[in-house]
């Protein structure tokens, strides 16, 4: 006879990571208080990076934070910027969308070349001059990092992104841009990856 289940089941015991989770908690603590830190979580497929992710998620919402997730999938290696699309796409579905729009008009430009359903919400004027392509990306990295801090602002953002080994180029680029800035930031960056998949990319970006 084959039974069925209609949602997984997953250990209420997370066993064998209390170190890892004090270390967490240390940082959600530190985060709180405006010190804005950097996780990567590395390991093996099938090691319970996923599940540290979700306790991490749990004791940071415990602490009043607000949680952000992306995640990389293989094919996104070629379309820039998915994880940070998928992220803020699901910020744009909430009540935040028209409060994010009046801090982020000065950003408007740059945000709806990469997210062209802004358009609605973030008017914008009428065609600019073409700027150099390193300018442009310096411009949308500034915008993106905008609307980060700004979400940050009144309440400590836990931001995640799984399976950074998948990550296109452009993503590690703004990641590796946006974690300097968030040292005196209410912001808890977290990254997973698989450590058998380091990529050249992605081996610099650690580095």
């Amino acid at each position: 006879m084959i039974t069925t289940l209609d949602t997984p089941i997953v250990c209420p015991v997370l066993i064998g990571r209390a170190p890892q989770l004090a270390m967490l908690e240390r940082l959600i603590a530190e985060v709180h208080q405006s010190h804005g830190h950097v996780v990567l979580i590395a390991g093996e497929a099938g090691i319970g990076k996923s599940r540290l992710v979700l306790e991490t998620k749990a004791r940071a919402i415990d602490q009043g934070f607000s949680v952000l997730q992306g995640r990389c999938f293989e094919p996104d290696r070629a379309l820039p910027f998915a994880p940070l699309l998928d992220l803020l796409r699901d910020v744009l579905a909430t009540p935040l969308a028209t409060a994010l729009a009046t801090a982020l008009r000065p950003a408007g430009a740059e945000l709806v070349r990469l997210f062209p359903e802004l358009v609605e919400i973030l008017p914008v004027g009428g065609p600019e001059s073409p700027s150099e392509p390193e300018q442009e990306k310096r411009h949308l990295f500034q915008a993106l990092t905008q609307v980060l801090r700004h979400m940050a602002a009144n309440q400590p953002l836990l931001l995640v992104i799984e399976d950074i080994h998948w990550s296109d180029e452009a993503s590690l680029e703004f990641l590796l841009f946006f974690a300097r800035r968030i040292v005196t930031q209410p912001i808890l960056l977290l990254l997973t990856c698989r450590s058998e998949e380091i990529h050249p990319g992605l081996s610099h970006f650690l580095a």
